[in-house]
């Protein structure tokens, strides 16, 4: 339970232990390996060699055998097949069993594909009290059939999913369909508890990933509102790439990433998201039945965000007359080229009970908008960012910032709007005492990232260098000391602070020439 590890105060790391031995005991008793081979096996067969493979597996609606799986078992899947799934679900996992599709065969990975439209999704999760469920190294094709990619308690409640780390790992889902005009509603990966009272999803993760062409929104976070116990707890999102959501023609949105409803603990950090119809990131409250709870303790950190659209690259929203309270922390992302909605947008009413701290973000070309003057925000703070705006302005908040300091503002006029007043590079020290006013003195600014580069031992970086810091760019060591979790970087081998303090923006620089590729990594 990596995030848990993350989050957990230190009290709870004794119990963390003793359940992760508890699991380890538990996966060496009678543990086996099967495999699935959807051209040369048979259900007949035992499943337990390649020679004697079956053809589907178990929680597969085509699979006609005697075998069971169990807690501790990996099913290992022929990388060059693909089997063609319908039902109820194309696979309903079973909790505490890995399942493998890229380990084993001649192909890049197995393919689990629609050929009908299913009512819950390709594949289904459960979970096992101590041990992990793992579905690594798939394409999950939707095939444009109606139905979700991968979910967890979305369309039919299966009880708490409260037990060991659920994992999705590696996972390629696209190709998802519905219409909101037929009462369709359907997303790539989403983890969820609807139809089901105090029907709490825990401990998720969802790595390295690729969700693509997707009728509504690429990954939400999206617990029930049926009552206040309807929550999603303990998730980590890392390492995705999330575009082409919103193809609904119905829909006037569809985002990458979203967190909406009662979040509590959840890191978003190292993901790309590109070419959606709403916003990169999204955070909403309950959509209907409102309980005085809402998304609580959710980092967004060292994103790489590229969208153009009306409803923002980052978007904190509250749609709802219940304006559930909201507690976010938003740092070290790169935010690129929004000239229609922004970076960062805030506006509609959040209520009055939010916290909302902004750190050591870049956003380039991509303002932030904070334009309802009714909001009210017991903390909304902008500290240690990189406002950039070569031909508009960079930054308005409509008065409501409760804090801000130590950042970088440049544009080619006014840099900032704030309660009507119009602030430029002369009399900026009149809004903000520590700005500063000048070119940040990007590497490069032409070379904007699109993916991340992966290095062996898990660290990433992006996989272009424009947006990191020249040497004597004024942003270098001119940043606030705001401790930990925020002294992280864009770079997930390099910590803050490097020299003499922090630097502004998402990059914290090294010194020397700018940050180069390592020689051992992929591209996405």
């Amino acid at each position: 339970m990596r995030l848990a590890r993350r989050l957990a105060d230190d009290r709870l790391l004794p119990a963390l232990i003793a359940l992760a031995l508890q699991a380890a005991l538990a996966s060496s008793a009678g543990a086996a390996a099967y495999y699935v081979d959807a051209t040369a096996g048979s259900d007949s067969n035992n499943g337990l060699t390649p020679s004697s493979a079956w053809r589907n597996a178990p929680g597969m609606a085509a699979y006609s055998g005697s075998g069971r799986l169990a807690p501790g078992d990996t099913v290992y899947f022929d990388s060059a097949d693909s089997w063609l799934v319908s039902g109820t679900q194309g696979i309903f996992l079973t909790g505490g069993v890995t399942y493998v599709g890229n380990e084993w065969g001649s192909g890049t990975r197995a393919t689990l594909r629609a050929s009908a439209d299913i009512a819950s999704a390709v594949v289904r999760f459960r979970d096992h009290a101590l041990m992990e469920t793992t579905f690594r190294g798939f394409e999950v094709d939707a095939n444009g059939k109606v139905t979700n990619g991968i979910e967890m308690n979305h369309s039919f409640y299966e009880g708490p999913l409260t037990g060991a780390s659920k994992r999705v790992d590696d996972v390629v889902v696209h190709d998802v369909w519905s219409r909101t005009s037929q009462g369709q509603y359907k997303y790539g990966i989403i983890v969820s508890n609807h139809g089901g009272r105090n029907g709490e999803v825990a401990n998720v993760e969802i790595l390295n990933s690729v969700v693509h062409d997707i009728s509504r929104d690429g990954l939400p976070i999206y617990p029930g509102d049926e009552s206040a116990d309807c929550m999603v707890r303990n998730v980590l999102v890392r390492g995705n790439t999330v575009y082409n959501t919103g193809l609904d023609p119905d829909y006037g949105a569809g985002s990458g990433i979203i967190v909406k409803g009662h979040v509590v603990d959840a890191v978003i950090e190292y993901n790309y998201v590109t070419g959606t119809k709403g916003a990169g990131l999204f955070v909403n409250g309950n959509e209907s039945n409102h309980f005085g709870v809402g998304p609580t303790n959710v980092h967004f950190r060292h994103n790489v965000v590229a969208v153009d659209t009306i409803h923002g690259s980052i978007r904190i929203y509250d749609g709802s007359s219940g304006k559930d309270p909201k507690d976010i922390k938003v740092y070290g992302n790169l935010v690129l080229n929004n000239s229609q909605g922004g970076g960062f947008l805030i506006d509609r009413d959040l209520g009055n009970t939010n916290s909302i701290l902004v750190f050591n973000n870049t956003f380039f070309n991509a303002p932030v908008v904070v334009n309802n003057a009714a909001a009210s925000f017991p903390v909304l703070e902008f500290r240690n960012n990189i406002f950039f705006h070569e031909s508009g302005l960079p930054f308005s908040d409509s008065g409501r910032v409760t804090a801000h300091s130590n950042n970088l503002f440049f544009g080619s006029g006014t840099l900032v709007r704030s309660a009507g007043t119009s602030f430029v590079a002369s009399n900026l020290a009149s809004y903000e005492s520590t700005a500063v006013a000048a070119d940040p003195l990007f590497t490069d600014a032409a070379s904007l990232p699109g993916g991340w580069l992966r290095q062996a031992g898990g660290n990433l970086s992006p996989d272009r260098a424009g947006l990191s810091l020249r040497a004597g760019s004024p942003a270098v060591d001119a940043g606030a000391a705001l401790g930990t979790p925020y002294s992280s970087s864009i770079e997930s081998a390099v910590s803050r602070p490097v020299g003499g303090g922090w630097d502004i923006g998402a990059y914290e620089r090294l010194g020397g020439a700018p940050p180069m590729p390592p020689a051992n990594l992929t591209v996405d």
